[in-house]
């Protein structure tokens, strides 16, 4: 998490546990957790798990510890995911580690990326059926955190079926958060175009319907280029038509990202078996 913005320097329990590799030496706490895949994760679990817990602990190392623990697919950190999306705004690291763009809360944003990309090591540990609760979880409140676009790590087409109906439900909370006159603190069209990319996989008219009334918001340049997504993962003609209509709005770069957009849909089109 080299981009995150922590709040205070780490205390010694996590500058020992993540700060510090395996030869002792001072290091990244993305290496060290990379590292500690390979096994190592067994010989800081348990300090790193008590950091986690411990209410006097700094906010910013009990969220690395929760990410670390993430990424390691540990029941500890799943746990700690699913209780932290029961309510985003009060959990104690809210706002430890912030985007550059518009110094909003990213916490979500990091843990989502530890969820997705933990299938293997949660594979590897037996906790599938826990990471799967972490995942939807998160998905659950994607209108009302920012993930920028790291809950797409979970939002691969192999598991959208089972987060469709989450992602219907959270796409219209998003799209009437909105059309209020609420400002969210951070980009949640893009975030949303996004979402309803995703769905596009599994629900191809949903995610048409839900295109055009984002379109209809003026999100912005840059939530409507991200539309192109719902085109490249559209297997049909509605999703061919939206890429004519987001053709003819005046968007910088749009028929860049719509081409690109095709040619992702052709190779999806090209790895899908025969009457897939």
């Amino acid at each position: 998490m080299s981009d995150a913005s922590a709040s205070t320097s780490p205390g010694p329990a996590i500058q020992r546990l993540l700060f510090t590799d395996f030869e002792g030496q001072p290091a990244d706490p993305d290496d060290v957790i990379a590292d500690a895949l390979e096994g190592g994760y067994r010989e800081r679990q348990d300090g790193v798990r008590e950091v986690l817990r411990d209410p006097s602990a700094d906010p910013y190392d009990r969220f690395l510890a929760c990410f670390a623990l993430t990424r390691w697919a540990d029941p500890a950190g799943y746990e700690a995911v699913i209780e932290a999306a029961r309510d985003p705004e009060r959990v104690v690291w809210r706002g430890a580690s912030v985007d550059r763009w518009f110094g909003a809360d990213d916490t979500f944003a990091h843990l989502a990326e530890a969820v997705g990309r933990s299938d293997d090591m949660a594979a590897e540990r037996g906790t599938g059926e826990l990471r799967l609760e972490a995942a939807r979880a998160l998905v659950r409140i994607a209108d009302r955190v920012q993930f920028e676009r790291r809950l797409l790590w979970i939002l691969d087409e192999a598991s959208m079926a089972m987060f469709a109906e989450d992602l219907r439900e959270v796409v219209g909370r998003a799209l009437q958060r909105l059309a209020s006159p609420e400002a969210p603190g951070f980009d949640l069209g893009t975030q949303t175009a996004g979402l309803i990319g995703a769905l596009a996989s599994v629900d191809e008219d949903r995610a048409v319907a839900f295109a055009r009334q984002l379109i209809a918001l003026n999100p912005g340049d840059r939530a409507l280029r991200e539309l192109a997504d719902v085109v490249a993962r559209g297997r049909g003609p509605k999703t061919l038509a939206l890429r004519d209509e987001l053709a003819a709005l005046d968007v910088p770069r749009m028929e860049e990202a719509l081409q690109e957009a095709l040619r992702s849909r052709a190779r999806r089109q090209e790895q899908r078996p025969q009457g897939g």
